[in-house]
């Protein structure tokens, strides 16, 4: 097999490599920083070798569907699962092992292509995926997908980028503050158990910003942002480290952000240096619709009928030396927003 292409794109002193294999984010360095933001593998540990989604695009559906299992358009639907009983991040044969093409490239604009065929991991219909990835200043990058299908199905698709704004270590002295106001529990096997909670007078509340040393443990839960996908990108997260000075502020037209705490790395991968990527060695934020919304009437939809066009927005902007901590009022208004909805 041929090694999977990489590219790189920038502007204004910010560069984002990219691999073809998954569609993924090797490193992401904003203007004046030393060091990439994101977790990076050697280019050998991407495709079928990541198995932990480092910097992946992942999809048909993002996240986890119960048991593999969904009634969708008057037909069941069986998918393998992967992740113990269930079915996470569209399967073993999902869109993060696959290799895209590369359809069109611009200095600061890369777009690739993915055709997912009827049947593909048990999912139904055919979809043409694009990921498009734009750097668009010194310090924000955005993240796009669309697709449309030729038949009833369903899409959920997001970047799974481990963020680390020292560029070593752990994060959990990196502060996290989200625009969320609910989140889903989740049982031992995490999937979630329908409840649509209150993040109040719990661990779980990072609406006022909170250090991920005092993250509730096996923190994996989806973020309930809004009841459904927005037009335009709206502030759901902040994140700020202490050690580097850097914030990341990340916007999304997604109901969704899954947060996840790396917990689970253990040493068996290494990143683009050499070094083994232990437990906390970086945290993902996934916008993406909620886990398993195709068994939850009462989640917002995945589904994709034939002549829609499926689009997600996030957009990521970095800030360094910034004296707020970090962000809370902006992030706490978009919050209150969302939860209008």
């Amino acid at each position: 097999m041929d090694d999977a292409a990489s590219i790189t794109i920038a502007k204004d002193g910010m560069a984002v490599d990219i691999l073809t294999d998954g569609a993924s984010i090797a490193s992401l360095r904003p203007k004046g920083a030393a060091h990439s933001m994101v977790l990076g593998l050697a280019p050998s540990g991407y495709g079928a070798a990541n198995k932990a989604y480092v910097g992946a695009s992942v999809g048909r559906f993002a996240n986890r569907i119960a048991f593999g299992r969904f009634a969708f358009d008057g037909r069941d639907f069986s998918l393998p699962v992967n992740d113990g009983p269930h079915h996470l991040h569209g399967g073993p044969g999902g869109f993060s092992v696959r290799r895209w093409e590369v359809a069109s490239r611009e200095p600061s604009r890369a777009v690739l292509a993915l055709q997912s065929e009827n049947g593909d991991e048990g999912y139904p219909g055919s979809i043409e995926a694009r990921a498009i990835f734009t750097v668009l200043s010194g310090d924000e990058f955005e993240i796009a997908y669309e697709a449309e299908a030729d038949s009833p199905t369903i899409v959920n698709l997001t970047s799974h980028l481990y963020f680390n704004l020292a560029g070593s270590g752990d994060i959990l002295d990196h502060r996290l503050t989200l625009a969320a106001d609910r989140y889903l529990p989740i049982d031992e096997t995490t999937i979630p158990t329908g409840e649509i909670a209150a993040v109040g007078n719990t661990r779980f509340d990072f609406r006022g910003g909170r250090l991920l040393a005092e993250r509730p443990q096996g923190l994996d839960h989806n973020y309930c942002l809004a009841s459904q996908r927005a037009a335009e990108p709206r502030l759901a997260a902040s994140l700020h480290s202490q050690r580097s000075g850097w914030t990341l502020e990340l916007s999304t037209t997604e109901p969704g952000l899954q947060v996840y705490d790396g917990a689970k790395f253990d040493g068996a991968q290494s990143d683009a240096v050499g070094r083994p990527i232990e437990a906390f060695a970086g945290l993902a934020l996934e916008p993406q619709t909620w886990p398993d919304a195709p068994n939850r009437p009462s989640f917002p939809s995945a589904m994709l009928l034939p002549g829609e066009t499926y689009r997600s927005i996030s957009r990521y902007r970095f800030i360094v030396g910034s004296s707020d901590m970090p962000h809370e009022q902006t992030v706490a208004e978009n919050q209150a927003r969302g939860s209008a909805e």
